[in-house]
């Protein structure tokens, strides 16, 4: 006999569930609902979908311990280097290190308003410390803690356990230290824990082994409870309560208790053999049970059971209230009972395929038919064989009388009398057969349809619905006398006096119309379909239904029984159990929210508005709803009011939505969860998105643009007329300079060829005839020749180079030199860096400054006349720098004699030479500067006079 022990449905979260850590210290649910987990591998946090690791880069070791809710709704942690650690903002922040208090033992702390709490062991008592959340400012407190822990918070009051096994209060604001109660006067070293149950003190205590453990619980004074032995036996790692149930984490699984009388009774026994830590119960009431090396369980449902792995049950037939039998495809025959909660093998199967198995309650005999047999057998295992011309193709047997039996079959339908085969009603193929216990009618299925037989099997009709034949493969008849069918798409249906009464389908609660199997019992109807099993109140039309939300692990059901209270159905994974009072738990659907946001595929801050240019408008929103759930019976619906017409859904197990592109607008999406297996929905808060055009697409930018364009039309033409115009203009200008320019070359040619130059040069030559110095003459003739053939020349020309200008001007000095009275001394020096043939000047421009040297300057000296002129670079200014230097009379007193020679007279050379400076500049863009320097000795007299000529290179 094989006896399984009724441990509920649990999923076993592991790393591919996205949750990589086996050694798990503490589960936390927060006041938003997301549970936290602290491992061996650090903190995790669960949001209902994906777990996520929170760390921090000072974060000294891996493991995390003592999740806590501070005052704001904060998780803090601390680990075994000192560190404390809060979440706020979805990371994970340093509070502080206290490593050098605390040492690297394991502390607990509590959150006393504003202060943050911790012990630490010393000597001769512990060192309670007190630290300010906002300043962190440290102090101690005295108190001698003495427990395990540091106590709980009770109304901004610390109860702890203090000397002795006292029970102290400490209140911090008036530093008042009293006591509660003194009951126990135990001074041993022991492990203690305290707990908050429904507003109640509890207090678990053991030895130094974990072992003989006690259990509090103080109400008006501290009380004792007897506990069973088996809990007194292990490690109490923690304690919850839930609907009056007492969840105890030991080190040899999860005991659930009841309380009554200051007594503890052992109710149910989870995960036997593995060590517990912690455990809780969800915003969706699904049990988590944190193991130390077994990673976390979920019990979504715990009164859902599972009997047994048998996987291949073919067949289940109620044989009372407390009894099963249940067939296997393997051959198998097996009888389960609920009150040993054992199932044990009949030895009477004969190893073939069991295809049905009918229980006749007034013979008490089991119809039993397989591949190979068919037979009776009663309850003293006394065996009849019943002869058919073939038992392989059996599909279903159904109790007339008490010895009178109906069986469908692939070649037909059979009826049999005891071992005796009395007729064939029907030659064609069958699937199901069902005698009515309340009413003369027999009900059969073949490939023709639905029909109805009375009793004597003289009548037959065919019932129909809306004039189509209905098939069916399952059949089962309610307290009511209604015979329910199952059909293959359309539901299930309801027939009373041969006449279709009522048909239950999608559109009136039925989870889906194909169904895979159904059950009466007295005035329910259980019905197995592809979404869930569900329950159906005949006489108020009332579903409720049962899905992988509350631990059904397989809709792949096939059989199901109903023993009293109890249900027990298989399907390809196992042999299943519940009470069908409890199995329904009341599940508030969560709020759904808006998990992430991506913009142009980046995650972005989720919040209530969102104003984007169009060019962001590829945004994509992910749902969530908190606490573990399965998405087999949920879906999410949207609404982008401004867009939408109505309701849109998404694809099933899809929670995310995503817009390629919006148009302009303001828009508001509401979205809302759908249990489809309740029909119920609950709508999460609205976003709004508000979406702009690009500045190019708008109309007003259009307007603007059109009238922009027009006035740059127009202002372009203006524009380049302007600009035609001034070229024109600086073309006419630029052509009246050059007539300028020419005229004054012509004018300085005119200035260096004046009369009195000539006729001096003339005289000169002509003494030379006079004394007979025919050879002087001829040369002096040649070069003044060679000169006026030079300064023709160069008139014609605007720039020359400075070689030739230094030549022109050599010979001009020389024939100066000798026309000159009592002659004069002068230098031309050159700057050796100077490129000579290539270095180009204005033509016709250095020598009027030197003609005014000699004429305003030597010409009235008597004696020790000299000129100099230098040709250098200004490598600061990158200029050709020309210095003429004479050492005459200066300009004040050559102007003093021109005035009494010519009055009104202003010199052309030098008034040609200016406006020809100012030509140059104008005209060819050059910055030729000028500068005359009149020169004097320290007692004010004039010695001379510089001129400075600089020509940009």
């Amino acid at each position: 006999m094989d006896v399984y022990a009724q441990e509920p449905i649990a999923i076993h979260i592991s790393d591919k569930d996205g949750f990589p850590d086996n050694e798990v210290y503490d589960l936390l649910q927060d006041k938003k609902g997301n549970i936290w987990i602290a491992a061996n591998k650090g903190l995790f946090k669960f949001d209902g979908k994906t777990f996520t690791q929170l760390t921090h880069p000072k974060k000294q070791g891996r493991s995390f311990f003592n999740l806590t809710l501070d005052p704001k709704g904060r998780v803090w942690c601390n680990n075994l280097a000192g560190q404390f650690f809060y979440v706020e903002d979805n990371k994970l922040q340093l509070f502080g290190n206290y490593q050098n208090i605390i040492k690297g033992a394991y502390t607990d702390f509590v959150f006393l308003k504003d202060k943050l709490a911790f012990k630490i062991y010393t000597k001769p008592i512990p060192t309670t410390f007190v630290i300010d959340l906002k300043t962190k400012e440290k102090k101690t407190i005295p108190i001698n803690v003495r427990g395990t822990t540091m106590g709980l918070v009770f109304d901004d009051k610390l109860l702890y356990i203090s000397e002795k096994f006292k029970i102290k209060s400490y209140n911090l604001s008036t530093t008042s230290d009293s006591l509660i109660s003194s009951k126990i006067n135990d001074n041993r070293i022991t492990f203690s824990n305290l707990y908050r149950l429904k507003n109640k003190l509890w207090i678990i205590r053991s030895d130094e082994q974990h072992l003989n453990t006690q259990v509090y619980k103080f109400e008006k004074d501290l009380q004792k409870l007897a506990i069973p032995q088996e809990i007194n036996t292990h490690r109490v790692e923690g304690l919850f309560e839930s609907d009056c149930n007492y969840y105890f984490s030991t080190s040899n699984g999860l005991y659930i208790c009841n309380e009554e009388n200051n007594s503890l009774e052992i109710k149910d026994h989870y995960l036997k053999g593995v060590f517990v830590t912690k455990s809780l119960i969800d915003v969706n009431n699904n049990l988590w049970i944190a193991t130390l090396d077994n990673s976390i369980y979920i019990i979504p449902n715990e009164q859902l059971k599972r009997l047994s792995e048998i996987s291949d049950v073919s067949v289940l037939e109620k044989k009372n209230d407390t009894l099963c039998y249940i067939g296997t495809s393997s051959g198998s025959l097996l009888e389960y009972n609920k009150l040993s909660n054992s199932i044990q093998k009949n030895t009477f199967s004969d190893g073939f395929y069991i295809r049905s198995l009918s229980y006749n309650r007034k013979a008490k005999r089991l119809l039993y038919a397989s591949d190979n047999s068919l037979f009776t057998l009663d309850n003293y295992r006394k065996k009849e064989n019943i002869e058919i011309e073939n038992t392989s193709g059996i599909k279903n047997t159904s109790v007339i009388n008490d010895s009178t039996y109906i069986i469908s079959a692939a070649n037909g339908v059979y009826v049999t009398q005891g071992i005796n085969y009395k007729n064939r009603i029907t030659f064609k193929r069958a699937y199901t057969c069902l005698s009515a216990k309340f009413s003369d009618m027999i009900y059969v299925s073949d490939v023709d349809g639905l029909h109805a037989y009375s009793k004597d099997l003289s009548n037959k009709k065919e019932i129909k619905i809306d004039d189509n034949s209905i098939y069916t493969f399952k059949m089962a008849e309610s307290a009511n006398g209604i015979v329910w069918v199952s059909t293959y798409d359309n539901g299930v249906y309801g027939i009373k006096n041969d006449v279709v009464v009522k048909k239950i389908n999608e559109d009136n609660g039925l989870a889906s119309n194909y169904v895979n199997t159904i059950s009466a019992y007295g005035n329910d109807l259980w019905i197995a379909t592809e979404k869930g099993v569900q329950r159906y109140d005949i006489k108020n039309g009332i579903f409720k239904i049962l899905t992988k939300q509350d631990g059904i692990n397989s809709y792949a059901i096939k059989h199901l029984e109903v023993l009293e209270n109890d249900v027990i159905f298989s399907s390809n994974i196992g042999l299943y159990s519940f009470n069908k009072h409890s199995i329904f738990k009341e599940r508030e659907l969560q709020k759904p929210y808006v998990r992430s946001v991506k913009i142009r595929e980046k995650d972005t801050l989720v919040q209530s508005n969102y104003i984007l240019p169009q060019e962001f408008s590829n945004i994509q929103f992910n749902f969530n709803i908190k606490g573990f759930h399965s998405n087999q019976s949920i879906i999410y619906q949207y609404f982008l009011e401004g867009l939408d017409s109505d309701w849109k859904t998404l694809t099933r197990g899809s929670d995310y939505l995503n817009y390629n592109s919006l148009p302009e607008g303001n828009f508001k999406l509401r979205y809302r969860i759908i249990d489809e297996s309740k029909n119920i929905s609950r709508e999460g808060d609205s976003i709004n998105i508000q979406i702009t055009l690009p500045i190019y697409k708008t109309e007003w930018f259009r307007i603007v643009s059109f009238t922009f364009i027009i006035l740059l039309v127009i202002l372009y033409y203006k524009r380049i007329t302007k600009r035609l115009e001034a070229a024109q203009r600086i073309k006419l200008e630029k052509a009246e300079m050059n007539r300028d320019l020419i005229f004054s070359q012509l004018e300085n040619l005119r200035s260096q060829m004046n009369p009195h130059f000539i006729f001096n040069a003339l005289n000169s030559i002509q003494d030379y005839i006079i004394i007979n110095e025919k050879k002087l003459a001829r040369e002096y003739l040649v070069r003044f020749a060679r000169l006026i053939r030079l300064y023709l020349d160069q008139s014609r020309k605007k720039e020359i180079l400075l070689e030739d200008e230094l030549s022109t001007l050599k010979l001009y000095l020389e024939l100066e030199q000798e026309r000159f009275e009592n002659g004069f001394d002068y230098e031309v020096n050159v700057d050796d860096n100077l490129e000579l043939s290539s270095i180009y000047i204005p033509s016709l421009f250095i020598q009027p400054y030197v003609e005014n040297a000699l004429k305003h300057g030597l010409l009235h000296k008597t004696e020790d006349k000299k000129l100099e002129v230098s040709f250098t670079k200004d490598y600061e200014t990158k200029s050709l720098k020309c210095i003429i230097l004479d050492n005459g009379i200066g300009r004040k007193a050559a102007s003093k004699i021109k005035e009494k020679r010519q009055k009104g007279h202003v010199s052309f050379a030098t008034s040609a030479n200016q406006k020809r400076v100012k030509l140059l500049n104008t005209a060819m863009s050059k910055n030729i500067q000028v500068k005359i320097l009149d020169l004097y000795d320290k007692d004010g007299n004039s010695i001379g006079t510089k001129v400075i000529i600089k020509l940009p290179l």
